[in-house]
């Protein structure tokens, strides 16, 4: 139920970021969500917070790196890439995720892959791939690739990334680990946002970009994350991340409705392999 709530509450973010992306720049899209946010979080947490604080100080390192994978980078990469590519391609793009998260925890954690795990990682490597090519050899071959994608591939490697580290996390209440990890990573992203501010474009406070804002900061943000954090507690890592097979399904009828954007053929054979490699990817006896 967890896992089906948050793909819920994100399923909105890819649309909003599209939506938004003549708008608001990316940067200051995230900056804003997590600023927001902060506050409603800090009203949940702090009770719980003044017990943890000491948890914070002893392990601050780990706390800064989920913080820089999660808030900084994460939704920042996202939205970049959602500059120049569709929701839809990148909804699916991040379908892979779970694999990727198994794959992670392969690589730090030496636990064990299998043959059936092997043949997933290679179904949803081909899938990503298709979606990102358009499944034009040829743009695979002149390594001709949309930026956009690229973005939204390095968004989706950093949420991975910082899923399978949520297992080093400290033993804290999730209200405070939430509050923590935003406050560290809007911190972070403070001075970016001001580079943008000056030099690229400044974030316009207009009726659109307050709601948009809003939904990410109380839906995509609130809700979401302390629900995600729970279900990796409850379901382990690997479990946990298949809720991202849920969000394009969401996701892509809502681009859909709201955006007018259109599901290719090569958005299906893509997904399909992406779903199936996902299933492999959970499967199989270990290699000896």
């Amino acid at each position: 139920m967890l896992m089906v709530l948050t793909a819920l509450a994100w399923s909105g973010n890819g649309i909003t970021g599209r939506g938004l992306n003549d708008i608001i720049p990316p940067i200051g899209l995230a900056f804003w969500r997590w600023v927001v946010a902060f506050p409603i979080v800090m009203i949940i947490a702090w009770p719980h917070l003044q017990k943890d604080l000491p948890k914070v100080r002893e392990n601050w390192p780990i706390l800064l790196v989920l913080s820089v994978l999660s808030i900084t980078a994460y939704n920042t990469f996202l939205y970049y890439g959602l500059l120049t590519t569709t929701a839809i391609n990148a909804l699916l793009i991040n379908t892979s995720r779970p694999v990727v998260i198994v794959l992670l925890s392969i690589l730090f954690f030496r636990q064990g892959i299998t043959l059936k795990q092997s043949f997933g990682f290679l179904l949803a490597f081909i899938g990503t791939v298709a979606i990102i090519i358009k499944a034009e050899i040829s743009r695979f071959i002149s390594l001709e690739f949309n930026d956009g994608d690229l973005w939204v591939l390095a968004a989706m490697v950093c949420w991975a990334l910082f899923t399978v580290l949520l297992r080093k996390r400290p033993n804290m209440h999730p209200t405070s680990f939430v509050a923590v990890t935003i406050f560290f990573g809007a911190l972070i992203l403070f001075p970016f946002y001001i580079w943008e501010t000056l030099f690229i474009k400044p974030t316009p406070f207009v009726i659109e970009t307050i709601g948009g804002v809003l939904y990410l900061a109380i839906f995509a943000t609130i809700v979401a994350y302390l629900f995600y954090n729970r279900a990796v507690e409850i379901a382990g890592a690997n479990k946990a991340g298949q809720v991202s097979y849920i969000l394009p399904i969401i996701g892509s009828v809502l681009a859909i409705i709201i955006l007018d954007e259109r599901f290719e053929f090569y958005h299906a054979i893509g997904f399909s392999l992406i779903l199936f490699g996902v299933y492999f990817g959970s499967k199989g006896e270990k290699i000896n």
